[in-house]
């Protein structure tokens, strides 16, 4: 008989008891912050029907979905817990109370190149609020105050939660003539942090984009100053578009109401390099580092539906 050697799939983790007793106490300290704020439980399939999950990925993503088929049923294995969320509320609408606050723990999986911190089986840790119709904009100021708690009960001081309006993006992009490639370079400005400016440039420039708005774009990104300096000089820029001028009130609305939710000034920032790569996208954008571990990020995130 041929032996069998014991090994565990590149990307995904097994932990050994006293790393999983630590693991689990993690995990329950961010479910018990999310219920302190008063969102509710909710689990979703890990399987989905593969016309349900692609609804709304491209690009990348879909390349990544575990696809498969049983029988004549086309599958896919679940890459985030926002696609499942968005089916839950349109199929369960009529049964729920607005606006719907829910949390979900759970693992999610992306077929792509392992490497340092990139697993394709990880756990996502997702808060969501949904309104019916508009919904008041202070959630948008509220979720840093929940990322915040869950830092500091981990035992973090060092970390920045920087925020963003994908509306200030979309809005530049119009202006400069590049609203069909919005969604491109939206993704390529996402990984700035990874590739580097130059690395950037190129990209958008194998995108086709002319060299006189790549220069717009990167003069863009490479705002400085403190919070309020980077507001006052998106206001500077004189950007008629209507998009444009909305994401900067709705993004100084939010900086406002944070400092109300009495988040310290060494803890947020706005980062106009902070895009998201998924379209669904449209509203403010957070990620948060650990200042000394830039490569361990948080990433939450909110927009309308």
């Amino acid at each position: 008989m041929q032996k069998t050697e014991p090994r565990t799939l590149s990307g995904f983790m097994e932990l050994l008891p006293n790393e999983q007793i630590l693991f689990n106490q993690i995990k329950e300290t961010i479910e018990n912050t999310y219920k302190k704020f008063g969102f509710l439980p909710l689990d979703t399939p890990v399987i989905e029907l593969s016309e349900v999950l692609l609804a709304k990925a491209g690009g990348e993503t879909e390349k990544q979905i575990y696809r498969f088929n049983k029988g004549e049923t086309d599958l896919s294995l679940r890459f985030d817990l926002t696609v499942p969320l968005s089916k839950y509320v349109a199929k369960n609408y009529g049964n729920l109370s607005f606006p719907f606050r829910r949390y979900q723990i759970g693992k999610v999986y992306r077929g792509e190149r392992t490497q340092k911190g990139r697993f394709r089986e990880f756990y996502q840790c997702d808060i969501d609020v949904i309104g019916d119709g508009e919904l008041d904009l202070i959630n948008d100021a509220e979720l840093p105050s929940v990322i915040y708690t869950i830092f500091k009960q981990l035992g973090f001081n060092d970390f920045t939660i920087c925020l963003n309006n994908r509306k200030i993006l979309n809005g530049l992009f119009e202006e400069l003539g590049q609203k069909e490639n919005a969604v491109e370079i939206l993704r390529i400005i996402d990984k700035i942090d990874k590739i580097g400016k130059e690395a950037v440039i190129e990209e958008l420039q194998k995108l086709g984009v002319e060299e006189t708005a790549i220069n717009k774009i990167v003069e863009f990104i490479e705002i400085e100053g403190n919070t309020d300096d980077k507001i006052q000089k998106l206001k500077d820029l004189k950007i008629e578009n209507e998009i444009f001028i909305k994401g900067v009130e709705e993004l100084e609305f939010v900086v406002k109401n944070i400092r109300l939710f009495e988040i310290p000034e060494n803890n947020f920032k706005v980062d106009l390099t902070i895009a998201r790569g998924l379209d669904y996208y449209t509203g403010t954008v957070y990620e948060t580092f650990l200042n000394d571990y830039r490569e361990l990020r948080k990433c939450l995130f909110r927009w309308k539906i």
